[in-house]
């Protein structure tokens, strides 16, 4: 018993995000969010301080704490926001991919991620840190893989019988290609990418004529 009410005590004290109700706080926040964006592609995550961040975002260290009270909360913050836009693209993906092969679905799928990456550098380094919690990180995974299996599934021929194969290698290889955006011989070298799109490519057609 005591060693649960200790458990819940430490609980109760993590420091959490505070969630602005006011739209001046709301404002605030997204200026905070930005500038972690900012130094962390330009420092890397772990080299990135929160002192970085207020200065870049004209704000006193204070501030910033008052609303993230680690570094580790202003990034997941930050992550979650980038997860829900990288859905939505998914999302865009699906509502188009009627009449598509499942391959060039795939190749959709690629070009969409590169084309979001080039717009949200700040992914790679966040999807990559070592302190993501594996309960969010479970299920953003299912959700992204949920998003993949619509992708598939209204593909032409549509593929279903290992749709939930195919969205776990599909995402794998995403995955695969987020790290080496983060890496920088891996990023400045495309054969890699393009391996991995030819990967794809070939594996959805195989799933596609086992289909037909």
């Amino acid at each position: 018993m005591t060693n649960m009410r200790e458990s819940s005590q430490k609980s109760s004290e993590e420091p959490q995000t505070r969630i602005p109700k006011r739209r001046r706080g709301r404002d605030r926040v997204a200026v905070l969010l930005e500038a972690a964006a900012k130094i962390f592609v330009q420092k890397g995550y772990d080299a990135a301080t929160m002192t970085e961040i207020a200065a870049e975002a004209h704000s006193s260290i204070g501030s910033l704490y008052q609303f993230f009270p680690t570094k580790a909360l202003l990034a997941e913050a930050l992550h979650i926001d980038r997860l829900e836009r990288l859905k939505a693209v998914l999302q865009d993906v699906a509502e188009k991919s009627g009449g598509r092969s499942a391959a060039d679905s795939g190749e959709a799928i690629f070009d969409k991620l590169g084309a979001f990456i080039k717009e949200f550098p700040e992914y790679p380094v966040l999807a990559t840190r070592r302190d993501v919690p594996k309960d969010r990180k479970m299920r953003s995974r299912a959700e992204l893989k949920e998003l993949i299996s619509a992708i598939l599934r209204r593909a032409e021929p549509p593929i279903t019988d290992d749709v939930v194969l195919m969205s776990a290698i599909v995402l794998e290889l995403l995955r695969i290609a987020v790290v080496a955006a983060n890496e920088p011989e891996a990023a400045s070298d495309r054969r890699l990418v393009r391996e991995l799109r030819l990967m794809l490519r070939k594996r959805l057609e195989e799933a596609a004529a086992a289909k037909a």
